[in-house]
C-alpha cells in the first residue's frame, strides 16, 4: 500500500518507475492509483500504459477506455485513444481501435492519428481508407509518409 495521498505523486513515481523500465511496480502503483482516484483520468491511463508495458493488452484498452471517457481536452483523448487503440491492435480487435480512432478524426489531425489510422485500415482490409489516411498524413508531413511507405514496402 503506497503512502501517496495525492494524485500528483502518484503519477510522478509511477512516471519515474517507467522511465527507468520498473513496469511491475508502475503497474502495482497504478492500479492502486485507479482504486483510490476513480475519476483521474490520469490513473486510468497509466495504468493502461503500464499493463501494455507488461502484455496485459485486454486491461490496456479497457483502462485507456476509461481514461479517454474521463479525458476533458482533445489532446488528452487522443492519447487515451492511441492507446487504447493500441491494446486492441495487439488482441487483433481491428474494429474497435479503428472504432476509437474515428471518433478523434472529427475534432484531431495529427500525423499519429493518421499513421494509426492507415494502419488500422490496412488491418481491416480496406484499401480506399488506407489511401485516404496516406493522402492526409502527406498533407501533414511528407517525410513521415514516405518513411511509412517506405515500411510497408520492405
Amino acid at each position: 500500500m503506497a503512502i501517496f495521498e495525492k494524485p500528483g505523486a502518484f503519477a510522478r513515481q509511477i512516471v519515474f518507475y517507467i522511465k527507468n523500465d520498473n513496469y511491475p511496480s508502475a503497474y502495482s502503483l497504478s492500479a492502486e492509483f485507479a482504486q483510490k482516484f476513480q475519476d483521474e483520468m490520469m490513473a486510468h491511463f497509466l495504468l493502461a500504459k503500464s499493463a501494455y508495458w507488461l502484455g496485459k493488452y485486454s486491461e490496456t484498452a479497457i483502462e485507456a477506455r476509461k481514461a479517454f471517457n474521463l479525458s476533458k481536452n482533445p489532446d488528452d483523448s487522443l492519447a487515451c485513444a492511441i492507446l487504447a487503440s493500441t491494446g486492441y491492435y495487439e488482441m487483433k480487435e481491428y474494429t474497435k481501435g479503428h472504432e476509437i480512432l474515428r471518433l478523434m478524426e472529427k475534432t484531431q489531425k495529427s500525423e499519429e492519428l493518421e499513421t494509426m489510422l492507415f494502419i488500422f485500415s490496412l488491418a481491416l482490409k480496406d484499401a480506399t481508407e488506407a489511401a485516404e489516411h496516406m493522402e492526409e498524413l502527406y498533407k501533414l508531413n511528407d517525410k513521415t509518409a514516405q518513411d511509412i511507405i517506405a515500411k510497408f514496402l520492405r
